[in-house]
């Protein structure tokens, strides 16, 4: 995963927000709130990292709806754009994200710093995990982070080899001094000239920021 901070919320959420007896459903303008998600997150999933776009995301609310009220569920501040959890034909499956979450609550919060600090990967297998019970129960039970019929370990191990080679080139000289590292973390953790992220880079962010504290 990769923090994510929050913009102000679209003008027509506020707005509508203001009517009386408004409530999530009946909010017309969603596709507001999906574009400002895109922005905020580099068209990734704020959990799995894969690709979304609008006509294929969902808006999750990370404190469950069901436990809020309609004005509640208005609250942009727990909006995080999510893949549809599913491949295509397999849904109820294997599913991941906000589908295989549902209504349990979690701790690992992208918007909160302290609980991602605590998120760490397998570089031989792209497993993602935490040492902190709650949070590899989140990782890997509710939210199915490591499941295997999306190939999220896999994808998330290719982009590291990717990346890893790519900077061998980049520093024909094989040393990786303090100044590299910062650049190269800086390009993983930023967005193309489309604002997009680069897919599954959490796991690059983390293995860098583990090579600068090295350097230190």
């Amino acid at each position: 995963m990769l923090y994510i901070k929050k913009k102000q919320e679209p003008a027509s959420l506020t707005k509508y927000r203001k009517q009386k007896f408004s409530y999530f459903d009946g909010y017309p303008d969603k596709d507001d709130v999906r574009g400002q998600l895109l922005e905020e997150q580099g068209h990734l999933c704020a959990y799995c990292m894969r690709r979304i776009d609008k006509e294929h995301m969902k808006i999750e609310h990370w404190y469950p709806e069901d436990r809020l009220n309609d004005l509640e569920r208005l609250d942009y501040r727990n909006m995080l754009g999510v893949c549809e959890g599913h491949l295509p034909g397999t849904k109820g499956t294997d599913d991941t994200c906000d589908t295989h979450k549902g209504n349990e609550l979690i701790v690992v919060n992208p918007q909160d710093k302290t609980t991602l600090e605590k998120i760490q990967y397998r570089t031989a297998t792209g497993e993602i995990f935490s040492e902190d019970e709650f949070i590899q129960k989140d990782l890997h039970i509710t939210l199915n982070l490591n499941s295997e019929k999306h190939q999220l370990m896999r994808n998330r191990k290719e982009t590291l080899n990717a990346a890893i080679c790519e900077m061998r080139k980049l520093q024909q000289n094989g040393q990786w001094n303090r100044k590299f590292i910062e650049s190269m973390l800086a390009f993983y953790q930023g967005a193309d000239s489309a604002g997009k992220k680069k897919e599954y880079a959490g796991i690059v962010v983390w293995y860098l920021q583990k090579k600068l504290n090295q350097a230190r």
